[in-house]
């Protein structure tokens, strides 16, 4: 495994820490903690293992589903907390779902229940890759998600202020770009060591298309995430000690020269609403597919419980 070192290195020792930039909000929510007892009760592990690939199949425990439920929606709504407060900020107003004041305003849309529920179901996809990261160890590594970036879906902030003003349905907008699930691993100096690439599908229905879309996604060459920049300004907003730490050590990741960057892992998470007959999953659980060039170490989930319309609904809209 190869770490951030050399003149990188010697640069932190020489400057310290790196000074945190932008508007620090001391009232900011800690990260959201996305290791659960709860999660690991309800979902059964079961990994195999075949070099460089990994297939992981999480059996649902039906006893523990009302409690994984009520705790996948906490998770889900902390998740979203720095989107919608952000836009809280700007707008001056509640846009919590759970805010009776909110719902019955017929001047607002709350966020993020009044999307599409395909944007809803991208969001669930991402999340849930945060919530195996932590809980379940991809690639043997003890990951953390610093943050998520549900702020930087401007279409999302677009398609609500368009039915605020049209009314009618929630009309589906372009997903969100750039990383879709981010976790690290820092050594005990606080410099990142290795990093973790997640591609989330989440779908009503088997789609292939989308599983060979997700496999070309993680086959590209870059060496460190797209969205850091993002990340650094969501931490430094929240001007904690935990945040600090983490914004200083994406800071030295992000122009880290690609012959001294830390290991990239990659994960793909198919979340579908219907179980496959032929087979125990609808991804390979032998060998990476020939999709997938990346060459990296490469895990790939399968998650199916329920049907989809239960098993989205309550997670990505307010129960």
């Amino acid at each position: 495994m190869l770490a951030v070192a050399t003149d990188w290195d010697r640069r932190r020792r020489l400057t310290g820490r790196v000074a945190s930039g932008g508007r620090q909000r001391t009232d900011c929510p800690a990260r959201v903690v996305l290791r659960s007892n709860e999660i690991r009760a309800w979902f059964e592990a079961n990994r195999a293992l075949n070099g460089a690939y990994r297939h992981l199949r999480l059996s649902e425990r039906e006893a523990a589903r009302d409690a994984g439920l009520n705790e996948l929606s906490k998770l889900v709504r902390e998740a979203h907390r720095d989107a919608r407060e952000r836009l809280e900020r700007l707008m001056g107003v509640s846009l919590d779902p759970l805010d009776p004041g909110a719902v019955a305003r017929p001047d607002v849309e709350v966020y993020p229940d009044a999307l599409d529920t395909i944007t809803l179901q991208g969001y669930l996809g991402e999340i849930l890759a945060g919530v195996v990261a932590e809980n379940y160890d991809p690639h043997g590594h003890q990951w953390t998600v610093p943050a998520f970036l549900f702020r930087g879906h401007a279409a999302a902030a677009q398609a609500l202020e368009r039915r605020r003003q049209l009314g009618g349905p929630a009309r589906r907008g372009p997903g969100r770009t750039g990383d879709d699930a981010l976790a690290f691993v820092t050594d005990d100096d606080g410099v990142i060591t290795a990093w973790l690439y997640g591609e989330a599908k989440c779908t009503h229905d088997h789609n292939r298309q989308l599983i060979h879309s997700a496999h070309e996604q993680l086959s590209t060459e870059i060496y460190a995430p797209v969205d850091l920049t993002q990340l650094i300004e969501i931490l430094d907003e929240r001007g904690s000690a935990d945040a600090r730490r983490w914004a200083d050590a994406l800071r030295l990741l992000l122009l880290v020269p690609r012959d001294e960057a830390p290991e990239r892992y990659d994960m793909l998470m198919y979340v579908c609403g219907r179980r496959p007959i032929q087979s125990q999953s609808w991804l390979s659980e032998n060998a990476a597919p020939v999709e997938y060039s990346g060459g990296r170490d490469l895990e790939a989930l399968r998650f199916t419980w329920m049907t989809s319309t239960k098993c989205c609904r309550p997670c990505i809209r307010s129960m």
